[in-house]
């Protein structure tokens, strides 16, 4: 048996290609899908089969190009209210995948239609696929499908899932996870690539909660914040996505183009750096740096599925790399990019370092703060009398911000701030400036003359 993991960071998205003989499976398949094949061809087997266990929100998967490349027949549970053509799976059906059994089971919970793929080995289970239902040392969130089910019910069913299902398989069976550290899809998935059975049972903190009711009590507290991409992925997967090859290669755009682009709804994500962005941008444009593998979480959470796009870069490389990042998650309305050498008009954010904010917070006039940081990262420890609003709350609390009044942004390090500073920005805040370093260097900094005791409370002080 061959099996080989792949991890989109940012995402956090994890996929597989398993086989045995001449023959393979591509588990959960991300969108560009070449690696897959030109793997299986390397290791002399054909994909002969794509395993969904859902109709994925916080990314688009590539199967249907994928199916259509390999002529691989795609399996999906038969609950899935898919538009593709496909084997609609069900509960106990088996797949033979050269020497090894694929058993499909279903597990409810993270959605209504999730799928997990137990395979054997000369008639032992060896390895099970559990998408977004079981991850190392947690569970998905039962939300993210709530037009489809109340998410208590769904939490119910994750219980059964959970418990009679897949917490009942041997102890030595490995659990392959959808997803890693860093996706929204669960609360705090450990970075582990894969687990156990029985590590799971003993770590994990769903698997430690017995009383059915408190655990759909659990499940339905103290969420992430959910990207409104989410909902708009999942349309994109239940059709199946369009071909990434089939994406226009992108054009360079004039000043006048792109300005044309923005007055026709287009929205202009310049994807450098924030100093750089600060020093010089077209306006009206959001700072979304690509440097981060955050970047097309933040797109999601910021721009609208199926909006045009057009982009600020700051080399060609990057053009390829923003628009395969977006693709990634089924923003595929790309118009063009331009170079900032080329920008005609342009605005400014000033860098506010963190010893010059000190110094401004002693002053008799001190900015307003604004930390845009998580609710944890608050707690842990902020500035006195800052207001937190977390970044993907900001668009529904823009109102909230002074428009008139200077306003210094904060984050954890500079790249969420030049996120919201541009935000405010294009929404009419005019004293602006971004705080470089963010908390993490006001923390650390030893500033000449300052007292960094007067200015930051920690845990429970802030409540």
């Amino acid at each position: 048996m061959i099996l080989k993991r792949y991890f989109v960071n940012g995402l956090a998205h994890a996929s597989y290609l398993i086989g045995d003989g001449s023959e393979a499976a591509v588990v959960d398949p991300k969108r560009d899908i070449g690696d897959y094949i030109a793997d299986a061809a390397a290791a002399g087997m054909r994909i002969v089969a794509i395993f969904n266990t859902h109709p994925h929100a916080d990314f688009v998967s590539g199967f249907a190009e994928l199916a259509e490349q390999t002529t691989a027949q795609i399996y999906t549970s038969h609950l899935a209210p898919t538009s593709y053509e496909h084997i609609a799976a069900k509960h106990g059906d088996k797949v033979a995948l050269g020497g090894l059994e694929v058993e499909l089971l279903e597990t409810p919970g993270h959605s209504p239609d999730s799928l997990s793929f137990l395979v054997r080995e000369q008639g032992t289970p060896k390895v099970v696929f559990t998408g977004d239902l079981l991850f190392v040392n947690d569970v998905g969130r039962p939300d993210l499908r709530d037009t489809d089910e109340a998410p208590s019910a769904l939490a119910d069913k994750l219980y059964a899932s959970l418990f009679d299902k897949i917490l009942t398989l041997p102890d030595e069976v490995k659990i392959y996870p959808a997803h890693g550290a860093g996706s929204l899809c669960g609360r705090a998935i450990s970075s582990a690539p894969f687990s156990t059975v029985a590590e799971e049972k003993a770590n994990n903190w769903a698997a430690q909660i017995t009383d059915r009711e408190e655990f759909v009590k659990q499940m339905v507290s103290n969420l992430p914040t959910r990207p409104p991409y989410f909902n708009y992925d999942v349309g994109i997967n239940l059709a199946g996505a369009m071909p990434l090859t089939a994406l226009p290669t992108l054009e360079a755009l004039s000043a006048d183009q792109l300005r044309k682009s923005g007055e026709d709804g287009a929205i202009i994500i310049d994807t450098r750096s924030a100093p750089l962005f600060g020093a010089g941008h077209v306006p009206g444009s959001l700072n979304i740096g690509l440097g981060s593998p955050m970047f097309s979480t933040w797109v999601g959470f910021l721009v609208p599925g199926g909006t045009p796009i057009a982009f600020v870069v700051e080399s060609p490389e990057d053009v390829t790399r923003a628009q395969l990042e977006l693709a990634r998650i089924g923003f595929d309305h790309i118009v063009g990019y331009l170079d900032p050498t080329s920008i005609a008009e342009t605005a400014t954010i000033p860098q506010l370092s963190v010893c010059d904010l000190r110094s401004q917070l002693d002053d008799d006039n001190p900015p307003n703060v604004l930390d845009v940081r998580t609710p944890n990262e608050w707690t842990n420890a902020h500035i006195a009398k800052a207001k937190s609003i977390p970044l993907p709350e900001l668009p529904n609390r823009l109102a909230e911000i002074p428009k008139e009044q200077a306003v210094a942004v904060i984050c954890g390090s500079g790249y969420r701030s030049s996120i919201a500073a541009s935000l405010l920005q294009a929404n009419g805040v005019l004293r602006l400036q971004n705080v470089t370093g963010g908390m993490s260097e006001f923390l650390e900094k030893d500033c000449p003359q300052m007292k960094p005791a007067d200015l930051v409370f920690h845990d429970s002080a802030c409540n």
